[in-house]
């Protein structure tokens, strides 16, 4: 039920005379134009289911994008993985070959060596 203008006067007119004119000028003003416009305690209990739900959802799908980060991590970890794998295995084969041929030029050096002391 809407409060009327000559209520609102009445209002102030009466809290004028018995607090005081501030006061009844802050009182009028803090009341809306349209008192329909308050919420009530019921309003204000469904605003808050509503609130709720909503957070529910967006909860819900954030621990799906969270899930889909997930596996998207560990995807690209799980290539890197490989990739490094990959990367050390040919630096190993390079080094084990640099080193083989090493050996076999410093043993067909020092065969080469001991050839020429014993030929002398």
């Amino acid at each position: 039920m809407s409060m009327t203008e000559p209520e609102r006067h009445e209002l102030y007119e009466l809290a004028k005379r018995d607090v005081s004119e501030r006061f009844a000028q802050l009182m009028i003003k803090a009341l809306p134009q349209d008192p329909e416009r308050l919420a009530t305690k019921d309003d204000l209990a469904v605003l808050g289911s509503e609130l709720r739900a909503e957070m529910s959802d967006l909860r819900g799908d954030l621990r799906a994008e969270m899930a889909d980060l997930r596996g998207d991590l560990r995807a690209e970890m799980a290539q890197l993985r490989g990739e490094l794998k990959t990367e050390m295995q040919d630096l190993t084969t390079g080094q084990t070959r640099t080193m083989m041929l090493g050996l076999v030029g410093s043993v067909t050096a020092l065969a080469i060596t001991q050839l020429v002391v014993a030929a002398l």
